[in-house]
């Protein structure tokens, strides 16, 4: 295994199927060039689908935070810069920014990843010796990852929806950027009218399978932030939080 860069760059470009209907950058879209930035420097030292099939092994996203100080617009040219933390805790760190032609922090992404025993669906706290920690010693920098909960008798159903062909991915559930998309879907428009997501928070609890159903519920915990939670089969599969800003 070769010894990561302590960083890894990648442009992106805002396609417009990532863009709405204001043209700006949908939040699913960000947390996907996040995922793919990811992906790509884990592979280049090594951390690749063979390493993880001969390892039973896989990394599963437990948690995220995206802060957003400029929303991308279609046909802008993104570069993102990613940096990983060695584990802690069974914990592996993972900072990405997302700067604009001009230099300019646009988003930040803090992603935290487990890897998890594919066999015994259990988080491994000692990795296999495969996964040197090659990364960062320390990256000090994270963004606020406690979410402010509602009451759940104070949610209100917003119906469900299914881990449906265009929701899930290769390893057979609903891909973790999907979340987002369905959260932003069952906003009303006028939301998206008035103002941009400034800040967006996912927990993983549960993974939902091809063709799983999740009930999805939702309430107001502020001014401008909407909470939600998702069940599935009597129990927690994600919470989340959006946060809209000017």
């Amino acid at each position: 295994m070769s010894e990561a860069p302590a960083t890894w760059t990648e442009s992106f470009i805002v396609y417009r199927h990532d863009g709405d209907h204001h043209g700006n950058a949908k939040p699913g879209a960000l947390l996907r060039y996040g995922q793919q930035i990811a992906t790509t420097h884990a592979e280049a030292v090594g951390l690749n689908d063979e390493l993880y099939a001969a390892t039973h092994t896989a990394y599963v996203l437990a948690k995220l935070a995206l802060h957003v100080v400029r929303t991308p617009h279609v046909d802008e040219k993104l570069t993102l810069v990613t940096q990983p933390e060695r584990c802690k805790r069974a914990v592996n760190k993972r900072i990405t920014r997302y700067y604009d032609a001009a230099g300019q922090e646009v988003a930040v992404l803090d992603s935290r990843w487990v890897l998890i025993d594919t066999d015994k669906r259990l988080i491994l706290r000692k990795h296999p010796e495969q996964f040197n920690d090659q990364w960062a010693e320390d990256v000090p920098f994270e963004l606020p990852m406690r979410m402010t909960k509602a009451d759940p008798g104070d949610c209100r159903p917003v119906g469900e929806f299914t881990a449906t062909y265009s929701r899930c991915d290769m390893n057979g559930h609903m891909n973790n950027t999907r979340y987002a998309d369905v959260l932003c879907d069952a906003l009303p428009w006028e939301v998206w009218d008035k103002g941009e997501v400034r800040d967006l928070m996912i927990y993983y609890h549960w993974e939902i399978p091809q063709g799983g159903r999740c009930a999805l519920y939702t309430a107001r915990t502020g001014e401008s932030t909407y909470y939600f939670y998702g069940e599935r089969e009597g129990k927690s599969a994600f919470e989340a939080s959006l946060t809209f800003g000017e």
